[in-house]
């Protein structure tokens, strides 16, 4: 049960700038801290008895954690508008890991990929495409925005592959082989499909432009610190989170590629205690949002192109080396889902307070790999325990 005491203790640790006993205090204790309430807990000192010394280092420690309130005040306030309810559970499209998850916006048809190799498309849990990769594992799938059709995959034998859902047999449009290592995300540009961009664990990131009828490749940045772990776009710009780095890498594909790193870290330091997970942009565009590989499930919000810390978020604490921290923003943008706790659960967590607002328990029996959201679909969610799950809105009570 969350206590007053720990609270105190967690603002304590946060007024006074002592950040790994601070981590290491959420990591162990996180399930009696009431995080609403840190903010507002009483002093520690006060409940020691102790008389409060205000010192410059508290002030500026205090300073910095109220301008971060501050900033999280211009969030918008939830509206209790989320997905809770499990609506479909299916069973038999995969009978092995899933990996990848995506949603053809016109169709509304799912795309799973799995560690069996292939990729599925289905409609209401039926089948209605499958296409075998048997060179590896598909890790990412991404929908063309425009002609979405086009469906791109990228596999751990360094490949990406674009595809013609209308097809059943010689579906394949184009194929890449530009990467040695994994190519763990692969994602077309947002406005128009101009781009399409693969990152890989070879610590590069490969840029293809539409060109005369197909795509080419123009570009090839790297090498980075460590993998290419996570992408996504704002507009035309792609932000790249990258293993044992402390920054984003912001990469203005318009701009001649100009290259803009923004520190992850509230100090500015170089010091690496966590590396993105998943980086994807909020709704409007105004923020970016990074599930963090640190053992307490962190989360950080920061303003897009900017290194401002507007909330830091934090997950059921795992010391779980192999979690996959995962993320996916309710249309919204007041709420967002996450998973990657031991517990296999997926929690809603408001945007604004931090709070989490509904578990979506009793989905999953083992780790959530992916998630996807199409309003017209629902959540979809799976992992390890080979089952898709897609959640919605409850049902509307029947008028009498």
């Amino acid at each position: 049960m969350p206590d007053q005491v720990h609270a105190a203790v967690l603002q304590f640790l946060l007024r006074n700038g002592y950040r790994e006993t601070q981590d290491a205090f959420v990591r162990e204790a996180g399930h009696k801290i009431d995080f609403d309430n840190v903010e507002d807990a009483p002093p520690v000192e006060r409940l020691l008895g102790e008389q409060l010394v205000v010192d410059p280092v508290s002030q500026v420690a205090d300073r910095l954690a109220n301008i971060q309130f501050e900033r999280a005040q211009e969030l918008e306030d939830g509206d209790d508008d989320y997905y809770t309810t499990l609506i479909d559970s299916y069973s038999t499209v995969h009978s092995t890991n899933i990996l990848s998850i995506a949603i053809d916006p016109q169709t509304g048809m799912v795309a799973t990929s799995s560690t069996d190799r292939t990729v599925k498309l289905t409609l209401n849990g039926q089948v209605e495409r499958e296409y075998n990769h048997p060179q590896g594992p598909v890790l990412s799938i991404d929908f063309h925005p425009q002609n979405s059709h086009i469906m791109l995959t990228t596999a751990m034998d360094g490949s990406a592959t674009l595809l013609d859902t209308r097809k059943s047999d010689d579906a394949v449009v184009q194929q890449f082989k530009d990467h040695k290592k994994y190519v763990v995300r692969g994602l077309f540009s947002p406005i128009d499909g101009r781009f399409v961009v693969t990152a890989s664990y070879d610590r590069m990131i490969s840029v293809y432009e539409h060109q005369e009828g197909e795509y080419k490749l123009i570009k090839q940045l790297g090498p980075f610190l460590g993998n290419v772990e996570t992408i996504c776009f704002i507009d035309n710009v792609l932000v790249a989170g990258v293993h044992d780095d402390n920054y984003l890498h912001y990469i203005h594909l318009d701009q001649q590629y100009r290259h803009e790193k923004i520190n992850m870290n509230a100090n500015q330091d170089d010091w690496v205690s966590f590396s993105p997970q998943w980086i994807s942009a909020s709704p409007d565009g105004r923020h970016l949002l990074v599930s963090t590989n640190h053992a307490t499930g962190r989360l950080i919000l920061f303003k897009a192109h900017q290194s401002t810390q507007v909330q830091n978020y934090y997950d059921v604490p795992s010391d779980n080396q192999f979690a996959t921290r995962r993320h996916c923003w309710h249309p919204s943008g007041r709420y967002f889902y996450v998973s990657g706790g031991d517990d296999n659960c997926i929690r809603v967590m408001e945007t604004k307070t931090g709070r989490v607002t509904a578990e979506l328990g009793g989905g999953h029996k083992a780790m959530v790999r992916a998630m996807a959201l199409d309003p017209q679909v629902g959540l979809v969610t799976g992992g390890y325990d080979h089952v898709v799950n897609i959640w919605s809105k409850p049902p509307a009570p029947m008028i009498r």
